[in-house]
């Protein structure tokens, strides 16, 4: 009878306590269901804020290759024409100087046997060799400025620290252990079973919300101008070849846009010559690759008639397809 007093009295705490507990469990309910909705929400959040960079950055990518494409191409077209302009101004000079020495003869006979005749043309003559870039008072601008295509912008330091101009940084994205330890490892650890009265149950997180596969963005290169490939030197050992495919590639050797000078090594960023003709030597690269390559030096890629006065320049380039400039356009 004394523990059946003792029964009694658990029972009415249990009785007692049983609409708190019941009133808790509820609060429990609608609090997981309001944690649960946020860590929904948190998750499809970060699957479009990653869509969004990697849409981002794949836009920029194409529209950066794009410019840069069209900007090879006509800096290619627009150095060859200053140099048809620079001879035809050359060759206005020396006509120039001739007229000039017949005034000055005034109807006189020039004295052919003293070499009058030679040595006035040999005057006018020298004018073939001006230094056109060198621009005198009231000389037109004959010699353009080309400036190299900036680089990418840096990533930003952090997604919360965005500041002048920079890229976006590829984020980690939800249901991956990256993402996990980021956001979810600092928060209070799930009770785990077996559980008990000093260890109660909880309600378990709700599945997790993941994102569709997406490749990380990459810089891109884009063909928009006609390429051809040659020998480089006159043995012909690789016939002139047009290569639209983007991916084609070949060795670079730059002339200067007035043909004067090659340049077959001496390139930042190349290697040693496995044949021991040269030392930074750029080797299979695509076309495009080899306009900004040239373009950056203030150069431009060497006609089919130059590729010949090219020959033993180094790099091994004499046996090896080379990118060259030719008139003909794709038919």
């Amino acid at each position: 009878m004394a523990q059946k007093i003792v029964v009694d009295q658990a029972e009415d705490n249990y009785d007692t306590a049983v609409p708190t507990c019941v009133i808790r469990h509820s609060e429990l309910d609608d609090e997981s269901a309001r944690c649960n909705t946020k860590q929904t929400e948190l998750e499809e959040k970060a699957c479009a804020h990653a869509t969004k960079i990697n849409e981002v950055l794949t836009t920029y990518y194409n529209d950066h290759a794009q410019a840069s494409a069209q900007y090879n191409c006509a800096v290619e077209e627009i150095m060859l024409l200053e140099a048809d302009r620079k001879r035809e101004w050359v060759t206005l000079q020396v006509v120039n100087c001739l007229l000039e020495r017949i005034r000055e003869q005034n109807g006189v006979p020039c004295d052919d046997e003293n070499g009058g005749v030679t040595e006035e043309v040999g005057v006018c003559e020298e004018r073939h060799g001006i230094a056109v870039c060198v621009q005198g008072e009231g000389e037109p601008r004959l010699c353009l400025d080309y400036p190299p295509i900036p680089p990418h912008p840096p990533f930003c330091a952090a997604r919360d620290q965005v500041v002048g101009e920079c890229r976006a940084v590829v984020q980690p994205v939800p249901c991956c252990g990256e993402w996990h330890n980021q956001e979810y490892a600092s928060l209070p650890l799930v009770p785990q079973p077996p559980f008990s009265e000093t260890n109660p149950g909880c309600n378990a997180y709700p599945e997790c919300v993941g994102c569709p596969a997406m490749p990380d963005p990459q810089p891109i290169v884009i063909d928009t101008c006609p390429g051809y490939t040659a020998d480089g030197c006159g043995d012909d050992q690789h016939d002139l070849t047009f290569v639209r495919s983007v991916d084609g590639t070949a060795d670079v050797r730059c002339c200067d846009i007035d043909g004067a000078t090659c340049m077959s090594d001496g390139f930042e960023g190349g290697i040693v010559d496995p044949g021991g003709f040269g030392d930074q030597c750029i080797f299979s690269v695509t076309y495009q690759e080899a306009l900004t390559i040239c373009h950056s030096y203030g150069r431009r890629i060497c006609s089919m008639e130059e590729k010949d006065v090219c020959c033993n320049t180094g790099c091994s380039h004499n046996a090896h397809a080379i990118w060259v400039n030719v008139a003909a356009q794709q038919d």
